[in-house]
């Protein structure tokens, strides 16, 4: 039984990425996740509370397994030049394998309510305390400069990445970003040293 209604709240959660990332949160209907997934609409309500409640879930959930996964990624590398590279790759990966997540994650936390975003915008914190945690190893290292603010590194590293999706997106993914990482990231060195 249990497993059974993990599987249906994964199904709604892909069902709901789905959606949003295709409508937008505003232009999603409950109605219309349900239909994907296969559910009745009262279904959803045994797992969210509202719309609202599905969209945060969306952030906890995601970015939870996304650095998980990137823990994962950079386990075993000791060079924190080569773990920064590791990162900046699998968030392009795992933005070009997912377009709808990618919708999902860029457009929806530059929500318009400022309730909303401040909700969705707390499930980055791990991730921002993962590369915080990639740039002290290197300052600890003697790799990047010893006088590096880490803060406004990790925010240079973040936003840089963030928005260079955010175009992508709005451009139709038109263009490779695997090849912009081997780009961006001497400049990212650059900076850092």
């Amino acid at each position: 039984m249990e497993n059974n209604k993990a599987n249906k709240f994964d199904k709604i959660l892909d069902s709901s990425i789905k959606i949003i990332g295709q409508k937008g949160f505003h232009g999603a209907k409950v109605k219309d996740i349900a239909n994907d997934a296969g559910v009745a609409d009262g279904t959803i309500y045994n797992y969210f509370n509202n719309k609202e409640d599905i969209l945060v879930t969306i952030f906890k959930v995601k970015l939870e397994e996304y650095v998980n996964m990137a823990k994962e990624e950079i386990a075993g590398i000791d060079n924190p030049e080569e773990k920064l590279k590791t990162l900046l790759k699998y968030h392009f990966k795992v933005m070009t394998e997912t377009p709808y997540l990618a919708n999902v994650l860029q457009i929806e936390l530059r929500q318009p309510i400022k309730d909303l975003r401040i909700k969705v915008r707390r499930h980055l914190k791990n991730y921002f305390r993962l590369i915080e945690q990639v740039i002290e190893e290197g300052i600890q290292k003697g790799v990047f400069n010893k006088k590096l603010d880490v803060y406004l590194a990790r925010e240079i590293y973040f936003g840089t990445l963030d928005e260079i999706v955010s175009t992508w997106i709005f451009k139709g993914g038109e263009w490779d970003l695997q090849e912009t990482s081997e780009k961006l990231f001497p400049i990212f060195l650059k900076a850092f040293k």
